[in-house]
């Protein structure tokens, strides 16, 4: 065989694998394609957020909530379309890069196939015949399955880059005592700016809460959840959050004889028996709740009970309202009681799932009242803490200490906040510090950027968008500088305030202890925007979803929401 014969030959086998492959690799792309467009359907349709069935069965609850039919068929539905939405939303984000894969080999093979069947000009009147019209059915079948990887294309970044829109992300999310992150800061914009509770001007509803409580609402997709309780009764609620009704109500009753001891010095009308928000678990669908007898409970979000346990009941002689909050599978409580001579006071870390105690850590400190928060520094999360004399940074897998700064003093009761790469805590009586949170034991005299001795808070918690600082001292609103710590103004509005400043876009919400709500701009500058009135007193921290923003009062729950006229 000559050179010539042999160049031929692995011309020609050459042309056959690259068509080969064209062809199995089109085949493929096309399967993929059709496999996706039937996932997408099926993916669109078992929706939890939006189901006509779920729907349903939600509207039969809130008007029979005693039914166990229907709440254990609405169990029934709800997890049968989350497994097949999850199974469908996996197949989607492998089915796209395959497609994308797919397409891109085929692309290639098709064109190099196309390359290979290249000749020389053939003679006046002669013909490829055959070879011409397979170039040519390949050459459209290769932009036709360029489209579709083009399109794939398009469609893979929604798809590769979206969240799960399950209930944990739909209407509404504030997962805990002062929303995501426990910052205080709204995610949605659109909220009203004038409202009146008594003229029901912006009020889409308003409903009596059972039993007396000082928990912030919290709040997932359609639900708005609570407690209540007095000496003898501990509660949970779940309010429909376009309607108001109650979906469900759950007594949470521990062992008899621990939970009915009623600890000593609560205020029933000051801090009350049920002042921690509740925390939900976007993840697993369930609600966290604490009582100030010690009880500590987890719910589904249905209203069944998955555990309960009492921790012990709590030395404190206000009453106990620090919240829960969730770290992965922790439930950590900041259990701090009586004098620090006492040595009463801990960290508790409980198993999620199931309430088994995980971790104990003893804490330097004596009663206190804030929530403890998740920091997410660079070098890891972190569980900050306040009480006098200590903000106490642990590790929140096992509670063991970080850092401590030694700069509060008095009551504690605002909570920390985390911005700008900053720790900041303070307390009426002592300061606000700025805390750099990536030292070692005692930073005390290493790692405070800055601090601030003027106006400083007993019960409300500070607020920062990270450029600034605001906090609120019995009336007087202060605003300084992250970076330096100076006050850059500060108004005094003559009144009182248990409830946290809240932000929602460039708005400040200020709610005062007899319901009047002032608000103001987040500038450099003082800048007041307006007044409203929610018509009752209110302690407590305001939370937001999409357009609405719901508070709880003395009596009420609110929903505030701009009425279309």
């Amino acid at each position: 065989m000559d050179r010539t014969a042999s160049n031929s030959s692995s011309s020609v086998m050459w042309r056959r694998a690259t068509l080969g492959t064209a062809i199995v690799t089109g085949a493929f792309t096309l399967f993929v394609a059709v496999v996706l467009a039937r996932s997408w359907r099926i993916n669109a349709a078992s929706n939890p957020t939006n189901h006509p069935r779920l729907e349903q069965l939600r509207n039969e609850l809130a008007a029979d909530s005693t039914s166990q039919t229907i709440i254990d068929e609405l169990r029934r539905e709800d997890l049968a379309l989350r497994k097949e939405f999850f199974r469908t939303w996996r197949i989607l984000r492998t089915g796209v890069w395959l497609l994308l894969v797919g397409a891109s080999l085929f692309a290639g093979s098709a064109a190099l196939a196309i390359s290979a069947r290249k000749k020389p000009p053939m003679p006046t009147g002669a013909s490829r015949g055959g070879n011409d019209m397979l170039s040519g059915l390949l050459g459209r079948v290769g932009i036709g399955l360029i489209a579709i990887a083009l399109t794939a294309t398009a469609l893979a970044v929604p798809i590769l880059t979206r969240k799960v829109s399950t209930r944990s992300q739909a209407k509404g999310l504030w997962p805990g005592f002062r929303g995501p992150g426990a910052s205080g800061i709204s995610p949605y914009t659109d909220v009203p700016l004038t409202f009146d509770g008594v003229e029901g001007v912006n009020i889409a509803w308003k409903v009596v809460v059972p039993l007396n409580g000082q928990s912030s609402p919290a709040i997932w997709d359609n639900s708005v959840f609570l407690t209540g309780a007095n000496k003898k009764t501990r509660e949970v609620y779940c309010f429909d959050a376009l309607s108001g009704k109650i979906t469900w109500r759950k007594s949470i009753t521990g062992d008899k004889e621990k939970s009915q001891k009623v600890p000593e010095g609560v205020m029933e009308d000051d801090t009350t028996y049920a002042a921690p928000t509740p925390v939900i678990d976007t993840e697993n669908s369930r609600i966290f709740v604490m009582f100030a007898n010690g009880d500590v409970a987890c719910l589904d979000v249905f209203g069944k009970i998955v555990w309960r346990k009492h921790i012990g009941t709590p030395d404190n002689f206000y009453g106990h309202a620090s919240s829960p909050v969730l770290w992965k599978k922790n439930l950590i409580i900041q259990l701090d009681q009586g004098d620090i001579d006492d040595k009463l006071s801990v960290l508790i870390g409980l198993n999620a799932d199931t309430g088994e105690e995980l971790w104990r850590t003893k804490r330097p400190v004596g009663s206190s009242w804030p929530t403890p928060i998740i920091a997410p520094v660079e070098s890891g999360d972190q569980l900050i803490t306040c009480a006098n004399p200590f903000v106490i940074s642990y590790n929140p897998a096992d509670g063991k200490e970080i850092w401590r700064v030694d700069c509060l003093d008095g009551d504690g009761g605002p909570s920390p906040i985390y911005a700008a790469g900053l720790v900041f805590a303070t307390n009426v009586s002592s300061k606000i510090a700025a805390i750099r949170p990536n030292g070692k034991g005692d930073v005390t005299k290493t790692h405070v950027e800055w601090e601030f001795d003027e106006s400083l808070p007993d019960t409300c918690s500070p607020l920062s968008d990270g450029k600034l600082v605001w906090m609120m001292s019995e009336g007087e609103f202060s605003c300084l500088d992250v970076k330096t710590g100076k006050r850059l103004w500060h108004k005094d509005f003559e009144a009182s305030f248990y409830a946290s400043p809240a932000m929602a876009g460039d708005r400040i919400y200020l709610i005062s202890r007899k319901g009047k709500v002032y608000i103001v701009g987040t500038g450099r500058e003082l800048k007041e925007l307006g007044k409203a009135d929610l018509g009752e007193a209110c302690d407590t921290s305001p939370a937001f979803a999409e357009g609405r923003m719901y508070i709880r009062g003395k009596t009420h729950l609110y929903c505030i929401e701009e009425q279309t006229k």
